[in-house]
């Protein structure tokens, strides 16, 4: 992560980064003070809270990755965002199927005349302290839709949208918050399920929105860059292809040429040839090229845009500045 050197980056990343401790904050304060007050719709509005926090965590991710370039990032997953996102999904799951099934006992013991639990009892400093939260945190998403656009990343457009688009659930929790402190006891087990139910959605927009695929699936198939690779002038072959992300939206693609040896001296040609054909077919893209010689030994590596080139070790000191 080389966040020092694009102040653009930096600056989303630390208000992902503050926006995440202070969500993780809101989120210990409604576990604890549903707990304490044994309310089921302050334990559904915890669990939409955690919805966001891993919101967050996938934007921060976003933004910190190197191959993911700010305003353009390419939404490819290894095996630790994977585990990640199935144990979120599973507690979640967990959570979520136990508040509805409280919630419905609370509401057949009513209908039945069973004996009941303690009624919940919401103080009117719980629900001062609950909107001083809620306001607390749609200011800091207030704050980052004002700032998106200077800022230029498409991870914290797409987070910023899922808090302001869901921002009336947490007004929901404090209506109802204020019914449970005036002994409307039915709004906590109805509000619950309510809430629960539409923090499915709001989970499966997350995972369709930033987290489209769990793996690493291929977003063009090798022989096709292939052929497009081969086409240009020097390249005698095209081994070792990778792609992932969406085409017409953002690719990256890893490639390793062979060259024939009299282009050795205009490798940076080669390799900016052949990323113009990539985009000239698929669109924006992102493509990290390796150049070897045949035999093949490591020789040159190309990392557009910035176009770095590193060369081998002692090797002649040789560099392609950024266009």
């Amino acid at each position: 992560m080389n966040l020092a050197a694009d102040p653009h980056r930096r600056r989303c990343y630390r208000l992902l980064l503050t926006w995440l401790w202070v969500t993780l904050l809101v989120l210990g304060v409604e576990a604890i003070a549903g707990w304490a007050t044994r309310s089921l719709l302050l334990f559904a509005e915890a669990l939409h809270t955690f919805i966001d926090a891993f919101s967050t965590i996938l934007s921060l991710v976003a933004v910190a990755s190197a191959q993911r370039p700010l305003g353009r990032e390419v939404w490819g997953h290894g095996r630790a965002e994977v585990a990640g996102t199935l144990a979120v999904v599973s507690l979640w799951g967990f959570t979520g199927l136990s508040l509805i099934f409280a919630a419905l006992r609370q509401a057949t013991n009513a209908v039945t005349g069973s004996p009941e639990p303690p009624a919940v009892a919401i103080a009117r400093p719980m629900v001062f302290l609950m909107g001083g939260l809620i306001a607390l945190s749609l200011a800091i998403a207030a704050y980052a839709y004002y700032r998106v656009q200077n800022f230029g990343s498409l991870a914290l457009m797409l987070h910023t949208q899922h808090v302001l688009g869901d921002a009336w659930l947490s007004g929901v929790t404090l209506v109802g918050l204020i019914a449970i402190g005036q002994q409307q006891t039915w709004v906590d087990p109805g509000l619950a399920v309510l809430l629960t139910l539409f923090s499915i959605r709001s989970l499966w927009q997350v995972l369709g929105d930033q987290l489209p695929t769990l793996l690493r699936p291929m977003a063009i198939a090798p022989e096709a860059i292939a052929h497009i690779v081969m086409q240009v002038e020097g390249v005698t072959r095209c081994v070792r292809i990778r792609s992932r992300g969406l085409v017409g939206r953002q690719v990256w693609i890893e490639l390793h040429l062979i060259i024939h040896p009299e282009f050795l001296g205009v490798t940076h040609i080669v390799g900016e040839r052949v990323e113009a054909a990539l985009r000239l077919q698929y669109g924006p893209l992102r493509a990290q090229i390796w150049v070897e010689e045949s035999p093949p030994h490591p020789a040159a590596y190309l990392n557009y845009p910035e176009a770095q080139w590193i060369e081998p070790e002692n090797a002649p000191d040789s560099r392609l500045e950024g266009r």
